[in-house]
């Protein structure tokens, strides 16, 4: 299997920072892993890096989608493999940063999307008559194999694929498979430093300006996946007098912190996670032990 390296995180950990020193050591490029820095235009609230914090290192699947746009986990999914692909033919290590657990997921692991999982479930039964194909229904569920005539295939092969998707356990597990040979680096910290800096970054985005861009961009130019972005959905309930200022500031702060939560539940369930406790007073020291697992689990 190809080897990738995942570095993730609680938001505001210094995912940024360290993933782009751990890329000029290793001479390769960065794949984005977060949901929402694929939109133009989005860059304060999202924290996406600037030129000037790349330091020259490319960063791909970053910055191409317009905010109107909507887009799906299975686009995603297929978007950072191209990514991982492409980077392997070039010698150079897939190094994907973000904290969009969900979607790391989707790209690391055996998940098959609704649309795929029926044009397999059809293509496997392409050969066989419409009399065999009932038969396959009547020996998975009789009684509704009875509920339909043999001629109408594509409501027995979309009962076959309801039926499967119900009683085949072994697609559950065959989800959480690895598909490639992934190294995932989880930066650490304690629960009441990384709030306090979550705080802090909030209230530098809106100093930065993260009201102008919603603004900017229009806060009726967000698409379904765009305007739940936190900090940009605050931010339009502001706008559209829903919520005033303290309220709005208050409520990107708390959704923030639980989305901190939702990412350390995230690294709980994985198997093949290996947590780095950052160290604020010496990151450099961070940044070393992280680039020596690196170092050991690409020797292997």
């Amino acid at each position: 299997m190809k080897k990738v390296i995942v570095i993730t995180g609680p938001t505001a950990v210094g995912k940024t920072k360290l993933s782009i020193e751990i890329a000029k050591r290793l001479q390769t490029d960065i794949i984005n892993g977060d949901a929402y820095q694929i939109y133009q235009k989005m860059n304060i609230g999202t924290a996406k890096p600037t030129d000037d914090e790349k330091q020259g290192v490319i960063h791909h699947y970053m910055d191409f989608l317009d905010s109107s746009k909507t887009y799906s986990i299975a686009e995603f999914q297929k978007g950072v493999r191209e990514c991982i692909d492409d980077l392997t033919s070039k010698n150079k290590v897939p190094l994907i940063v973000g904290g969009s657990g969900l979607y790391i997921d989707s790209v690391i692991k055996n998940y098959q999307f609704l649309e795929e999982k029926r044009s397999n479930e059809q293509s496997k039964y392409d050969s066989l008559t419409n009399e065999e194909l009932h038969q396959v229904l009547a020996n998975l569920d009789p009684d509704k194999a009875s509920e339909i005539h043999p001629n109408n295939r594509k409501r027995v092969l979309r009962a076959i694929e309801l039926i499967s998707s119900n009683v085949d356990n072994t697609s559950r597990s065959k989800k959480n498979e690895l598909v490639y040979d992934a190294l995932i680096i989880f930066l650490n910290d304690n629960r009441e430093s990384l709030y306090d800096r979550i705080n802090k970054r909030v209230d530098k985005m809106l100093a930065d300006g993260l009201i102008e861009e919603v603004k900017n961009i229009g806060i009726n130019n967000y698409s379904m996946t765009s305007k739940v972005a936190i900090g940009y959905k605050e931010v339009i309930q502001y706008l559209n007098n829903e919520i005033d200022y303290n309220e709005m500031v208050e409520l990107i702060k708390k959704n923030s912190r639980h989305y901190a939560k939702r990412q350390f539940t995230w690294f709980k369930n994985q198997d093949n996670c290996q947590v780095v406790n950052i160290n604020l007073e010496d990151f450099n020291k961070t940044i070393d032990e992280v680039y020596n697992l690196i170092t050991v689990f690409l020797s292997k």
